[in-house]
């Protein structure tokens, strides 16, 4: 099950990233229509509204996976290993709880927006249970996302995997993220079949 949500929280970060770089090509798109060929989709607002929305909360699971989610986690670090863990737990507790009011307040608006047949006001006439049930969507992934994770470090806590767990739910490091940049680096260098640069012994 775990395995499984990560993968549909990377496939779903793509959506997301998909998303924004489709707001960005309509939106250069309609000031380019507007400034040499005279006329305007008149729909700019309302597609990159919808994408938006869908391209936030599809991104959630993925970033939780990857431990992307800012966290105010000063005292955290200064804390014993065997409070952090417990910290780190209350802190999943947490979000599952308010993702969950999240989730059912945005299943709810896509049901009444199915239930009423309702359409945005305006020339697409968009069906709203549409963006609104893609929204809701993104919401689910994520609680299920912070589910797994909980019952994940729970068991890990339960066999005593205290280090394990920790650096399963810390917040990324400056050190993290520089060692990603440099395996990004090294991979995009290894597909351009390019030498990676590697250090010599020092004297």
């Amino acid at each position: 099950m775990y395995a499984a949500l990560q993968w549909v929280g990377r496939r779903a970060m793509f959506v997301a990233g998909l998303c924004y770089l489709l707001i960005t090509l309509l939106i250069c798109f309609d000031i380019a229509a507007r400034h040499l060929l005279g006329f305007s989709s008149e729909a700019t607002i309302e597609l990159t509204g919808y994408m938006m929305a869908v391209g936030m909360t599809w991104g959630l699971a993925g970033t939780l996976f990857e431990r992307g989610h800012v966290r105010i986690d000063v005292l955290v670090q200064k804390m014993p290993l065997r409070v952090r863990v417990w910290l780190h737990l209350l802190s999943l507790t947490a979000l599952i709880v308010s993702t969950g009011f999240y989730t059912w307040g945005a299943v709810s608006l896509a049901r009444e927006s199915l239930a009423f047949n309702a359409t945005d006001l305006s020339t697409l006439r968009t069906p709203l249970v549409i963006p609104q049930g893609l929204w809701a969507a993104g919401f689910a992934l994520l609680l299920l996302a912070a589910l797994a994770l909980a019952l994940r470090a729970v068991r890990q806590l339960a066999h005593g995997q205290y280090d394990a767990m920790d650096q399963a739910l810390m917040a990324r490091t400056y050190v993290d993220e520089a060692a990603e940049t440099l395996e990004a680096v090294a991979e995009a260098q290894a597909t351009m079949h390019l030498p990676v640069d590697r250090p010599g012994p020092t004297r």
